[in-house]
């Protein structure tokens, strides 16, 4: 059973809340949804450190703030769209799966450069060696996710 709770924006996401209507379950999800739910889970677990860093306060007028947020909604909806469509049992095209899942890869790799940037701005000197192998981690799962999405 894999089980999905897609937070809408940062806000949710650093505050823990998650209405209901927001959770979906799968019984025996693909390998490829499996991957997305990994990869969605993974930016958020990324929010939260790069919101923490920052105090818990957004600066809604950080260009690269307002760039995350935009890359984690299209992210999330991106999921969301797709987890609805499988858990309907609905007939799918190979081709609209990897158009869709290369969205969803694009948007995490943005959303990954942008926020592990705005952590390596914030993070002491002394952690930033750290931070960046973990930057580089997040970089190449987005990639295998990406090679992923194209072989589906």
């Amino acid at each position: 059973m894999l089980r999905l709770e897609t937070p809408r924006d940062l806000l949710q996401i650093t505050d823990g809340t998650t209405a209901p209507e927001q959770a979906l379950e799968l019984a025996n999800p693909a390998v490829w949804v499996r991957t997305m739910v990994r990869q969605q889970k993974q930016a958020e677990r990324d929010l939260r450190q790069l919101t923490e860093l920052c105090c818990n306060t957004i600066d809604r007028t950080d260009q690269r703030m307002v760039r995350i947020e935009e890359a984690y909604q299209t992210l999330a909806e991106g999921t969301r769209y797709i987890y609805d469509r499988v858990n309907a049992n609905e007939e799918i095209a190979e081709n609209w799966v990897q158009t869709e899942l290369a969205n969803a890869a694009n948007a995490y790799q943005t959303l990954v450069q942008n926020i592990w940037q705005a952590i390596l701005e914030r993070t002491e000197s002394n952690q930033r060696q750290i931070c960046q192998a973990t930057q580089l981690t997040r970089v190449n799962d987005a990639l295998a996710f990406l090679a992923e999405a194209n072989i589906v």
